[in-house]
């Protein structure tokens, strides 16, 4: 499957010098041919200007400007699409002929696309004509990566993984390393002799780390493995694929995503492995559980899971067996967009929860309709944005503080640091945690 390396120069990309204004046309006009759909148009010309997309989205909810409503952004789009691609204009030669590259128009796109959405898909079911501006706006996304236009932390850290296989570079070394030293940390606890299992053959489970656990944050990878080691699982890590997250969804490119996603599939047919658990982490969850079968027009015959839906089955079988109360109350949980609304996993952290606290209080609202904490779609990822996602976070910080919450439970890494970063900023006094961390903390071992 070919792949793009995207140059930090906007437009060019590895091996190439800038294109004449046609060239980028016809560029933009293979992506726009490969990516729309009878449902994407269906969607794009149904709006009726209603307005009820505004208060599902974190934007305008945080900022109640007419920018923020999610039909203004998908307008921007639109006089895009008429001017390059209307489909009688561009036949008889009346389209636009204008350079993107200096098109004011691709400048607005940009923002509305990667700084003002985080695709998170809240505004579709608040929609009455079920248009879900996420998925629209991830159409402006591959216009734009066509451009080479993207947020900087969406391109070393994709083009790093397309190289080594993990967005952060690390080499099998390090992993083997860092397992072995963890194993030796955990042994006090799990009992002598304890070993942790590297490319384990016909597993029933292949668990996939996030790398930033293996350079910066082994006691969270520790927590993990834990969890699988004292459930008994029949479970192993892999040297073929330790990258749970997937950077490259979010540029807007489906074929650097379905690579990116290739790592950890190779790894699970290597070692025949029955299934894979997948480390907290959203897009990576999203992109292995929901688009890759989309991508590739196949079905597998593997399941997926996000780690807490195993953690709640094992609770439910009776190979864990946890303490309650051990962390302050209330306790709350934040839905992940990528893994609650988009993902479909609503009830599993909570059964968790309840397992864990006596005092469980939800967010309002909740569930699929949670709001989007303001750090996805990349944001998190660029340190450049942190003022929006920091900006746009205030409605989470409105939830959180109406809940009373001591303890914000949730189960990605990405929401995990921008609730924390929430805290701060709207001078909040509760902790974040893993719902992986409150589990490994509460085990009876």
């Amino acid at each position: 499957m070919m792949t793009t390396h995207i140059d930090s120069k906007p437009g060019l990309t590895d091996g190439e010098s800038a294109l004449s204004s046609s060239e980028y046309i016809e560029k933009l006009r293979r992506i726009f041919d490969k990516y729309t759909s009878t449902k994407f148009f269906a969607m794009i010309n149904a709006c009726v200007n209603c307005g009820a997309c505004a208060k599902a989205c974190h934007y305008y909810c945080s900022e109640e400007k007419p920018e923020h409503i999610p039909a203004n952004r998908i307008k921007i789009l639109s006089k895009i699409l008429s001017d390059y691609f209307h489909p009688i204009k561009s036949k008889i030669g009346l389209g636009k002929s204008q350079n993107p590259m200096d098109n004011p128009d691709f400048d607005a796109l940009y923002k509305a696309a990667f700084e003002k959405c985080t695709i998170c898909g809240n505004c579709a079911l608040a929609c009455p004509m079920g248009i879900n501006t996420g998925d629209i706006m991830y159409m402006a996304r591959a216009l734009l990566f066509g451009l080479g236009r993207l947020p900087s932390g969406l391109i070393d850290p994709v083009n790093t993984t397309l190289e080594t296989g993990n967005y952060l570079g690390l080499d099998k070394e390090d992993f083997i390393d860092t397992i072995e030293w963890l194993a030796e940390e955990m042994e006090e606890d799990m009992g002598e002799g304890f070993t942790l299992p590297i490319d384990k053959m016909d597993t029933e489970v292949l668990y996939i780390p996030h790398p930033l656990t293996l350079r910066d944050l082994p006691f969270l990878l520790m927590d993990e493995l834990k969890i699988l080691s004292a459930a008994k699982e029949n479970w192993t890590l892999s040297t073929h694929g330790f990258d749970v997250a997937n950077y490259a969804f979010y540029q807007g490119s489906k074929e650097n995503a379905a690579q990116v996603a290739g790592n950890p599939l190779a790894a699970r047919k290597i070692i025949n492995a029955k299934s894979l658990a997948l480390a907290p982490c959203g897009h990576g969850y999203r992109v292995l559980k929901h688009e890759m079968e989309k991508i590739l027009g196949e079905r597998f015959d593997f399941p997926i899971y996000t780690f807490v839906e195993l953690i709640d089955q094992y609770i439910l079988d009776g190979r864990l067996v946890l303490e309650k109360d051990l962390f302050e109350g209330p306790v709350t949980y934040h839905d992940p967009c990528n893994i609650g609304r988009r993902g479909g996993v609503i009830e599993p952290p909570r059964r968790v929860i309840r397992a864990l606290t006596t005092n469980f209080v939800e967010m309002t609202p909740t569930g699929v309709h949670n709001y989007c904490c303001g750090g996805g779609g990349g944001l998190a990822s660029t340190g450049s944005l942190g003022h929006i996602r920091h900006r746009m976070g205030k409605i989470k910080a409105d939830q959180i503080r109406a809940t009373g919450a001591k303890t914000v439970v949730t189960g990605c890494f990405n929401c995990k640091n921008q609730i924390r970063d929430i805290a701060k900023n709207y001078d909040l006094d509760y902790e974040v945690k893993s719902i992986v961390e409150v589990v490994a903390n509460a085990i009876k071992l």
